[in-house]
């Protein structure tokens, strides 16, 4: 149990006594904190929680760490406390979205950069090289799905995202493409089995012109993720020896409440935007 992250999740079950609030209280996904549970469990051998009618209760010997481990994570946590960090000093910040994200969110964060900088600020879509920019430090963030990558990315959850079909459903199927995601993934079939993409596109505003004769998979953020047909997880990227740099945990504090209240432009803005 000499994993940081694991000692968080495991005080963090112990205050919240849930998987699922756990998640949101540390910013992960449900699943993520149910397997740390797992590895924690088979480390220590003990169960350490127990469900029952009112949700996880802890077991004698996981109440007999918790002093002990809060003691340890505090002097841990005292040692590492960077020196003062001043955004205006910045020479750059570069970050890169996915494009609907990009769209709907990007002014904001420009906005909200701007208040602590005047810094150049780079916003771009998210394409087939942004990771090796985040590992070359080319770039600061990213923004992106939450998927398999190598532990030389961080990534931290924001939110889960689901999809409807959208536009006219007697045209033919446009897939709108997104690097690094779903250029062999078929989410839409989620949702209608039997649908065929004949249209592949890979900018947002011309996917939005085509809408009047064709249909499209429309991705918002799902209030019951877990009844969701389609779900999508969101992550905030960087690289993995820079989460704890003190110009990526601004960042971040800065970006993650921005996209946790995304939602999407309705498609009559965006064909506004388009034509102008």
């Amino acid at each position: 149990m000499n994993d940081l992250n694991a000692l968080r999740v495991f005080l963090t079950l112990m205050e919240t006594g849930s998987t699922s609030k756990a998640g949101v209280a540390l910013g992960r996904s449900q699943s993520y904190i149910s397997k740390v549970l797992a590895q924690l469990r088979e480390e220590l051998d003990d169960p350490l929680f127990v469900r029952d009618a009112s949700g996880l209760t802890p077991t004698s010997y996981a109440i007999g760490l918790e002093p002990k481990l809060k003691h340890a994570i505090s002097q841990i946590t005292d040692a590492l406390k960077p020196d003062t960090f001043a955004p205006s000093a910045v020479d750059k910040v570069t970050i890169h979205l996915i494009e609907p994200y990009l769209i709907s969110c990007g002014k904001e964060i420009i906005q909200t950069i701007r208040r602590h900088t005047n810094a150049p600020i780079e916003l771009r879509k998210w394409s087939k090289v942004s990771e090796s920019l985040l590992l070359t430090e080319q770039v600061d963030i990213g923004v992106h799905a939450l998927t398999d990558r190598p532990q030389s990315i961080y990534q931290k959850y924001v939110h889960t995202g689901t999809g409807e079909l959208y536009g006219n459903k007697q045209g033919e199927f446009v897939k709108y493409l997104v690097d690094d995601l779903n250029e062999n993934l078929n989410l839409y079939k989620l949702l209608q089995s039997d649908a065929e993409a004949t249209l592949f596109v890979d900018n947002h505003a011309l996917m939005t012109q085509l809408l009047d004769d064709c249909y499209t998979l429309r991705y918002h953020m799902s209030e019951d993720p877990e009844s969701a047909p389609v779900q999508l997880d969101l992550a905030i990227l960087a690289k993995a020896t820079r989460k704890n740099e003190q110009k990526i945990q601004w960042l971040i504090s800065i970006i993650d409440p921005i996209l946790k209240r995304y939602r999407p432009l309705s498609y009559e803005q965006l064909s506004a935007i388009s034509d102008n």
